[in-house]
C-alpha cells in the first residue's frame, strides 16, 4: 500500500517538474505594453531562420526586429494572454530572447489578416474592434 501511495504522489509531482514559471521580466515587458499574461504555453530554443517572404510579412505588420537576428540562437516564449479577441478566444503572444535579454515579440490574432500584430498596437486593435475592451 505504501509503495502504491508513493508512486501516486510521484505521478502527481512529475508533470509540474518541467513547467517554467512566469518570467517576471516578461510580465513587466508585456504589462508596459498593456498586455497581461494568463499562462506560459511553450518554450523553445533554436537558430532563427525566416524565409524572406515571411520576414516581409512580419515587417509589414510592424514587427521589424526579427531580421537582425537571422542565424542567431533565440529562445521563444509562447504565452496565452488574458485579453481576448472579439469571438472570446484568448490572444497569444511570442516573446524572443537572446542571451537572456528580450529582443522583441509579437501577438497572434488568428481570425485577422495578417494574423500577427505589433505588441504596441493594443489601442488600434481595440478601435478596429479586433479585440475585446
Amino acid at each position: 500500500m505504501r509503495k502504491a501511495f508513493a508512486m501516486f504522489v510521484m505521478l502527481l509531482l512529475i508533470p509540474g517538474c518541467g513547467q517554467e514559471s512566469l518570467n517576471k521580466q516578461h510580465e513587466l515587458y508585456l504589462s508596459n505594453k498593456g498586455w497581461e499574461i494568463k499562462e506560459l504555453l511553450e518554450v523553445d530554443t533554436y537558430q532563427l531562420e525566416i524565409p524572406d517572404e515571411m520576414l516581409s510579412n512580419f515587417e509589414a505588420s510592424g514587427i521589424t526586429f526579427l531580421g537582425q537576428y537571422i542565424g542567431v540562437e533565440v529562445t521563444e516564449y509562447f504565452y496565452k494572454l488574458k485579453e481576448k479577441e472579439v469571438e472570446g478566444k484568448p490572444l497569444e503572444v511570442i516573446l524572443f530572447e537572446v542571451d537572456g535579454d528580450i529582443i522583441g515579440g509579437y501577438g497572434i490574432l488568428p481570425n485577422w489578416e495578417p494574423g500577427t500584430f505589433n505588441l504596441d498596437d493594443k489601442e488600434r486593435l481595440r478601435k478596429e474592434q479586433k479585440i475585446k475592451k
